[in-house]
């Protein structure tokens, strides 16, 4: 996973994100807040339910009743919501994107073009330290992302974190990085901010705040 140099953050122009640019901060936004309500779901699909697998499943496990397919996977997902809760109760998520010039990210995140968007250079906090540890590529889908019963529970733990990667692919074209943190907002380096665009119709009045 190649960490592009720049990474940009599109902004509705109000009261909330001019303190936030003045005060050098990125607002970390609860997942049930965004556009997309499937966004960050715990929805995943269970392949080789096997007689066999399922049997070495409940072995791992250490449950000696034997259990059909159905009551299987209602585990599998029990113990992944469990972990969810337990690793991911107080996450938030701050989005960015590859690239400014994206006419429906400015539809879409700009206020319809009235808003603005930062430029942000990767080699400083709050990004920096994060490359290697929470900062991830959005992965775009038509499907859930699937666990073979096989890694129950072996995989179970990293799955909550592939679940808040995925979305499906018509949101695609947002490009889409994310950093996760149980913060709402980190102040982040000053030579971190490398540029602001304004939006076609942002207003003058606007355009002067941000100066």
């Amino acid at each position: 996973m190649i960490i592009p140099p720049k990474i940009y953050k599109f902004q509705s122009c109000n009261d909330y994100s001019l303190c936030n640019l003045q005060q050098q901060c990125i607002w970390f936004s609860r997942p049930e807040t965004f556009n997309d309500p499937y966004d960050c779901d715990i929805n995943f699909t269970i392949i080789d339910s096997t007689d066999a697998n399922l049997r070495s499943m409940l072995s791992r496990m250490r449950i000696d009743r034997f259990v059909n397919n159905d009551e299987a996977i209602e585990m599998a997902r029990k113990a992944t919501e469990d972990i969810k809760k337990k690793k991911w109760a107080n996450i938030r998520v701050a989005c960015f994107t590859e690239e400014y010039k994206n006419i429906l990210m400015w539809s879409h995140y700009a206020n319809f073009h009235k808003g603005f968007c930062l430029e942000f250079s990767t080699d400083f906090y709050p990004f920096k330290p994060f490359k290697t540890q929470t900062m991830l590529k959005i992965s775009y889908s038509a499907e859930y992302p699937s666990l073979s019963i096989k890694d129950i529970p072996h995989k179970l733990p990293s799955l909550p974190k592939r679940l808040l990667g995925t979305k499906y692919s018509d949101w695609e074209y947002e490009n889409e990085w994310r950093i996760f943190s149980t913060e709402p907002k980190y102040f982040y380096d000053k030579p971190a901010l490398t540029g602001v665009y304004f939006g076609q119709k942002m207003s003058d009045e606007n355009k002067h705040k941000n100066i």
